[in-house]
């Protein structure tokens, strides 16, 4: 694998809260264009290596590469090419999905309303005057997704993006995500019938290890 394809590199990163050892000594190349699945039971260190890999987190050890560079030293740029969902929204309630996502297109000098392709894509329009509080989960969702999008991020880290929604609103997710060709997607699920959809491989960790990464 020659360097400039490779996406995500993790070098024997670990990482302990307190007594607790979350990830231990994991190494991984992700590849441009590649969207891979983490499974593993609850515990099993997917939303911390998420998190390390969004630079929300710094690990014990060990080095993170993104795109090439240093994830830690060079860590307001990098997130300028991730976008990110986890199970906190980072959506404001008072207001409508329009106002949160012309605040995020602003913040990432996204010009005008840019974004309303994926809006349609996501079947949001109907819901694009509403306060975000007046949303259902699976509604609220998707306004997250495209929060997280909507800079044409080269990175989405997803973590568990199906949990609690219905089988329409993870068709949307799916056939949406499906369409991000040449960017790297990452997603930490329970859900493998969805992930599987969306995936070429998935990553199964194990108490902070990678036990294996085989294709679907």
């Amino acid at each position: 694998m020659s360097s400039n394809t490779v996406a995500v590199e993790l070098i024997k990163v670990s990482k302990r809260y307190g007594y607790l050892q979350a990830l231990k000594s994991v190494s991984l190349n992700i590849s441009k264009g590649e969207f891979v699945a983490f499974s593993g039971h609850n515990g099993a260190g997917k939303t911390t290596l998420l998190k390390i890999i969004a630079t929300h987190i710094s690990p014990s050890s060990g080095t993170v590469k993104i795109f090439g560079d240093d994830a830690f030293k060079s860590g307001s740029e990098i997130r300028r090419r991730i976008g990110l969902v986890t199970h906190v929204s980072f959506l404001y309630d008072e207001l409508t999905v329009r106002e949160n996502l012309l605040f995020y297109a602003r913040l990432f000098s996204v010009e005008g309303e840019a974004f309303l392709d994926m809006i349609e894509a996501l079947g949001m329009k109907r819901w694009y005057n509403v306060p975000v509080k007046q949303l259902s989960h699976g509604l609220r969702k998707r306004a997250d997704i495209a929060r997280a999008l909507i800079h044409d991020p080269d990175l989405i880290l997803l973590d568990e993006p199906f949990t609690g929604l219905d089988m329409k609103t993870c068709d949307v997710l799916v056939e949406y995500l499906k369409t991000q060709k040449g960017k790297v997607i990452l997603i930490s699920s329970h859900s493998i019938e969805w992930t599987k959809k969306i995936c070429d491989k998935t990553i199964l960790l194990d108490r902070g290890e990678i036990v294996n990464g085989i294709p679907f």
